[in-house]
This record gives C-alpha cells, sequence and structure tokens, in this order.
C-alpha cells in the first residue's frame, strides 16, 4: 500500500514539474530567417558605432560584407545625416527590436537607438531592410518610420 502512495505521489509530482516547465517557458516566436538577419544586422551596427568614419574608410570589405550593393550611396562626406542612424549625431547605443519577415530572402529589422545625455535619453526607431545573398542578410535601406 505505501508503495503504491509513493509511485502516485511521484507520479503526480512529475505532471506538475512537466506542466510547470511548459508553462513557464518562452517560446522562440521569430523565424531562423529573423534570428540570422537581426543578428547579422547587429553585427554591422556594433561595428559602425563602434568604429569612427575614417577607419570605416579603411575598412570597406567589413562594409561591403554587410551592405547590399543596391543601398543608395552617399555622395562625399558631408551627408545631411548618417545612412544608418537617420541623423547628424550618432546614439549612444543602439538594440535590435522587433522583425517582419516577408520571405525565405526578404525582411525588415528594427533597430531601436538610444541617445544618453545628462539625465535624459532620446530614442528613435529606423528600420533596416533585409536581403538574403547566399549565407548572408544585407541592409538594402534604412527609414524611419
Amino acid at each position: 500500500m505505501k508503495s503504491a502512495t509513493v509511485k502516485i505521489f511521484a507520479f503526480c509530482c512529475l505532471l506538475v514539474t512537466a506542466n510547470w516547465q511548459l508553462a513557464c517557458s518562452i517560446p522562440k516566436l521569430e523565424s531562423p530567417q529573423c534570428s540570422e538577419a537581426g543578428d547579422q544586422v547587429k553585427e554591422f551596427y556594433s561595428w559602425y558605432l563602434g568604429t569612427d568614419a575614417e577607419m570605416r574608410g579603411r575598412q570597406p570589405e567589413v562594409y561591403d560584407r554587410f551592405i547590399s550593393p543596391a543601398f543608395p550611396k552617399q555622395r562625399g562626406t558631408n551627408w545631411e545625416s548618417d545612412p544608418f542612424f537617420l541623423s547628424t549625431t550618432p546614439p549612444t547605443t543602439f538594440k535590435i527590436g522587433k522583425c517582419e519577415s516577408m520571405n525565405d530572402t526578404q525582411g525588415k529589422i528594427q533597430v531601436q537607438l538610444y541617445w544618453r545625455f545628462e539625465n535624459k535619453t532620446d530614442q528613435k526607431e529606423v528600420y533596416a531592410d533585409v536581403v538574403k545573398s547566399g549565407d548572408r542578410w544585407l541592409i538594402e535601406k534604412v527609414e524611419g518610420q
């Protein structure tokens, strides 16, 4: 009799634990395409924000690894605003936000940009249109909302 009670108790504990784990797990809602594209956009923005303009100019191979040939080319170095931040002032930091996958080879990645000042933080969102080329996701266009 005791053995049956212990078995039933152990089985109930197992069910409760299994259901708790299922209820507490957070499903990944992004498609694999969005995860890949978001990671590559994050890698680009990390490099771009962390590298001054002169050094970026000496690393065209890095730029070309992330940017589509269809991306609008800038004329000269006196841009009205930066083509990836859509601002004349570079942000302090950024974060990759939501992703919308149009299909297996096209998507739109939200990039949240933050400017930190003494007692204030400003935020702006830009959206990077990405296209898959081989095994890479390339930024084809950046626009504001």
